[in-house]
């Protein structure tokens, strides 16, 4: 009886310490989560912010090209003309006719010119004058000025205002939608990510809702607007002048679910736009839902964990009391050779993962860091593009190709970190291997070395494969560039061929290099294996290769080229296009 209460007060002072060493761990994990969380909202308000101010820029490149456009209209000796003769002769259909077939006109955005004598509506290339523009809002541009504007029915646009004198003025009227989706419509990278736009006077707000883009009397909307929350926050910053950041809960939005937004705010004030407050929102249940899911598991993996121990503990001294006195010493020696031997094992193992683990973690803050340079590129690739006239299509070409060429990069850059995850969500299109192989080769033009020449046999022309052309893209640039290291010292050729074999579709990279040792093939594929000397390879680069094919439901084999360079093929699944789309 009295061994038995001795060995409960042991349990018991043993469970103390388990328990406290427990709810210590979960305090602690529930502390870096915090943390992690706070880092993540930081980053969320800086790529809010960086994308308000994109807009709010091309708002006022918008504001300021239309201004001095009716200037330039205005002042035109033609356009002067027609008007003397309507102030003469009371004939107006020559400064219609100038109305109507100026450049500005013709722009898509602009829906109708106006002469406006004392406040009064006198001539419209519409054909009707019940337009109302408030003489006192807007803000002043150039030498004229930038006004909302009503019309009898209800529709709302942006007026730009240009006075010439003896009373009269002109304005051009702007289409509120398409002015959005200029400015706005393409610069969100989801469809939680919203963008709104608040007059200084926070009377209109322009914003896209599931049946397109909108533009809505701020009195008219109420709490079952989707973007209630968000603009209520706006009306706030805007009022204090002030930008600022928030949550909200929105309304039933373009996909027709409640969730947490984060927005940031721009108010139309000095430094800015000065006629539209800028907001922008990101779906914030997206981004911490999958931080709050991580914590859940870790910590039910980590009572398993603790579980796993205290039954191995159990047993372990059950089946030593089972056990036998003489066989006592023989079965500790046996118990410490294997604890050794597992020690050994997985000392080895921690420290691969470790490896993999510092890889990991400093490829995340490199893609940051080059998310952080790719994103200006991006910005302002679109507003060149918006810029350039349409007779410059050779440098429209190259400014896109500067845009589509960023955008590609932040999806290579995350191909590293790739290498320890499973089951990517991956966008995947029919992709022409021929078109693949020349995009390729335009890429990789610059590193070709002097001495090495590149052929090529396509034969795919019109033939495709299903899969994601980023990665098949990396996939044939890693194969391209190994081929020109072989034979950068010595000269060759690269020959890259496409072929089609029953339902496979085959892609070959070979080179007339030195080849590939024999001892090396075997372990040609693994992770930082390389057989290239100090610094100039770090054993990633087939290692991605093999993980693209894989997840492409390929399969890739290396040979002996003619002369004995080393020969990659690649093969695919052959898809019929026609019969996927019907």
């Amino acid at each position: 009886m009295e061994s038995i209460q001795k060995r409960r007060r042991r349990f018991f002072a043993a469970l103390g310490p388990i328990l406290a060493l427990i709810i210590t761990g979960i305090v602690m994990v529930g502390r870096v989560f915090t943390k992690y969380e706070d880092i993540i909202l930081a980053s969320e308000d800086e790529k809010l912010f960086s994308l308000a101010r994109s807009v709010d820029r091309s708002v006022a490149s918008y504001l300021s090209r239309y201004g001095e456009s009716l200037d330039d209209t205005v002042e035109r000796w033609g356009f002067r003309s027609a008007e003397i003769r309507w102030r003469t002769e009371g004939d107006p259909e020559t400064l219609l006719n100038h109305m109507r077939e100026n450049v500005l006109a013709q722009d898509e955005l602009i829906t109708a010119m106006l002469a406006i004598q004392d406040g009064q509506v006198l001539l419209s290339t519409s054909g009707t004058t019940d337009y109302v523009i408030p003489p006192n809002a807007g803000r002043e541009v150039g030498k004229g000025a930038v006004r909302p504007c009503l019309d009898g029915a209800g529709n709302i646009y942006l007026a730009f205002v240009r006075e010439v004198g003896g009373g009269l003025s002109y304005a051009a009227l702007m289409d509120l939608p398409g002015f959005y989706q200029r400015v706005a419509g393409d610069l969100t990278s989801g469809t939680q990510d919203r963008i709104l736009l608040l007059d200084a006077g926070g009377q209109t707000l322009l914003h896209r809702v599931r049946e397109g883009t909108r533009v809505d009397l701020v009195e008219a909307l109420d709490g079952t607007s989707c973007d209630y929350g968000g603009l209520t926050f706006l009306l706030e910053r805007q009022r204090a002048g002030e930008e600022g950041t928030a949550f909200y809960d929105t309304a039933d939005c373009l996909e027709g679910k409640r969730y947490t937004a984060r927005i940031a705010v721009l108010p139309a004030g000095e430094g800015n736009n000065g006629f539209f407050a800028v907001g922008v929102s990101v779906d914030y249940d997206g981004v911490i839902r999958p931080l709050h899911t991580a914590a859940i598991r870790l910590l039910a993996y980590g009572g398993m964990v603790v579980a796993g121990v205290v039954l191995l503990v159990v047993l372990t001294l059950r089946t030593r009391r089972r056990s036998e006195r003489e066989f006592r010493e023989l079965e500790v020696l046996r118990r410490k050779n294997e604890a050794m031997e597992e020690l050994n094992r997985k000392t080895q193992e921690l420290a691969h993962h470790q490896r993999l683990e510092t890889i990991g973690t400093l490829t995340s803050s490199i893609a940051h860091e080059f998310n952080n340079l790719l994103t200006p590129i991006m910005g302002y690739s679109i507003l060149t593009l918006e810029k350039l006239p349409a007779e410059e299509t050779e440098l429209y070409d190259n400014v896109l190709e500067i845009y589509n060429s960023s955008r590609k990069a932040k999806e290579i850059i995350s191909r590293l970190s790739d290498l320890s995850r499973k089951n990517n969500a991956l966008t995947f299109q029919f992709v022409s291997p021929d078109e693949l192989v020349q995009k390729v080769l335009g890429v990789v033009a610059p590193a070709q070395p002097p001495g090495v020449t590149v052929e090529t046999e396509l034969n795919c022309r019109h033939l495709w494969l299903y899969g994601n052309e980023t990665q098949l893209s990396q996939m044939l640039l890693n194969l391209m560039l190994n081929a020109f290291q072989a034979m950068e010292e010595r000269g060759g050729t690269v020959t890259v061929s496409t072929w089609a074999d029953g339902a496979h579709i085959r892609l070959r990279v070979s080179d007339t290099g030195p080849g590939i040792p024999e001892e090396a093939r075997e372990h040609i594929f693994e992770p930082f294996y390389t057989t290239k000397e100090a610094g100039r390879g770090t054993g990633l680069g087939l290692a991605i290769v093999r993980q693209v094919v894989e997840e492409h439901q390929g399969s890739i084999e290396l040979g002996t080229a003619p002369g004995g360079g080393a020969a990659f093929t690649v093969t695919f699944p052959l898809r019929d296009r026609a019969g996927e789309e019907d």
